[in-house]
């Protein structure tokens, strides 16, 4: 069997020696928990080079292009199937590596049942975060593996906590001029109650209206970044999140102050989806590949759990393919960043040109609803 998985997961700590859980971190008020098919307005892509429409959430995270990557080092060479859909060539770039990510928030591995992958994969998750994940997607070791059969596997966490809580904003916020109210974050109603600081957690980016503008929010991972970007959408979300780093790069930020206003609305789901477009392939191996089986891939699954609120946004996703045998001083003027209509969010290391996460969010259904509109 040929498994591909890449996961940000919860762990359970040894009975002997207690530790926090991944899953602690999450909280579970307004969690959406979902398979994707069964939302009509929800994509989860395999790769960011996805058409992008203003109305439609489209999600995509690096744990499954990491898995594809193992798979690729273990075959010998980029995957080839019959019938290969477009995923597949976009996959194949690999223009998404370990290298966009800190060795302490990733496990990413593939190598073959003979071998007992699932022992290694557990071993490697233990050895990295130290009994704090607890993965879901690993598949069951089968009782008569192929002599090729394979598993890959990836698996991501990460917690970016702001040093400073904002403020939890008492009115709600109607997304995108309609009736949906959503719970939501930032500084609006009660400034002069808060602490300086929280303000100088708000770089400003290329603001060039209340619409059209890109935020960076400062967490205690220096070498993270949490970007918000209120912009039109480009094509495609890879075309935007270009479109956002370029701004970014070249424009230098300001930092907010009291004078400007600021609401996120808060987002809390667990989302999960079986890529049938991938599943059933043929793998066509070359001479050359280490591989000379004729594997069938006969599951692709990928989770991805994400939090965003008044303290941070914290990040945990998981990925599987399996192969198998077949057969100035002036006061200026305010900066109104009020996150009401669709927008990205961005994870990204701070060295990288690649982030690891991107949200665009093109209405309601993901967002945490307000309790009391």
């Amino acid at each position: 069997m040929v498994g591909l998985m890449a996961a940000g997961m919860i762990g359970i700590g040894r009975a002997e020696t207690p530790v926090a859980s991944h899953d602690d971190s999450f909280s579970k008020e307004g969690l959406l928990k979902a398979d994707v098919s069964t939302l009509k307005d929800t994509q989860l892509v395999a790769h960011p080079d996805a058409p992008l429409r203003e109305d439609q959430n489209v999600l995509w995270c690096g744990t499954l292009q990491l898995a594809w990557n193992q798979a690729i080092d273990l075959v010998g060479e980029k995957l080839r199937f019959i019938h290969q859909p477009r995923e597949v060539d976009l996959l194949n770039l690999e223009n998404f590596t370990d290298k966009d990510l800190d060795a302490t928030s990733y496990v990413a591995l593939a190598d073959f049942e003979r071998n007992n992958v699932e022992d290694e994969i557990r071993a490697a998750l233990e050895k990295t975060f130290h009994g704090a994940a607890s993965p879901e997607l690993i598949p069951e070791k089968p009782p008569h593996p192929g002599p090729d059969d394979f598993v890959a596997y990836a698996y991501l966490y990460k917690n970016l906590s702001f040093p400073q809580p904002f403020e939890e904003i008492d009115r709600p916020l109607l997304f995108s001029g309609r009736s949906t109210f959503v719970q939501d974050f930032g500084f609006f109603d009660r400034k002069n109650d808060l602490d300086r600081g929280v303000f100088s957690q708000v770089s400003i980016y290329d603001y060039k209206s209340r619409d059209d503008f890109i935020i960076k929010l400062k967490t205690k991972s220096p070498d993270d970044e949490l970007i918000l970007a209120k912009v039109p959408p480009a094509l495609t979300l890879q075309a935007t999140m270009d479109d956002v780093l370029k701004r970014v790069t070249k424009n230098k930020p300001v930092t907010a102050n009291s004078n400007d206003a600021l609401a996120v609305p808060k987002l809390n789901f667990d989302l999960r989806k079986n890529f049938t477009e991938l599943e059933g392939l043929i793998l066509q191996p070359s001479p050359t590949a280490r591989i000379k089986s004729h594997l069938t891939v006969s599951e692709v699954k990928q989770l991805v759990r994400f939090q965003l609120n008044e303290k941070g946004a914290i990040l945990k996703s998981e990925a599987t393919i399996v192969m198998t045998m077949s057969m100035v001083v002036a006061k200026p003027e305010p900066h109104i960043m009020i996150f009401d209509k669709p927008f990205l969010i961005l994870m990204k290391q701070a060295k990288s040109d690649q982030p690891y996460f991107a949200l665009w969010v093109g209405n309601a259904s993901l967002l945490v609803p307000a309790a009391n509109p």
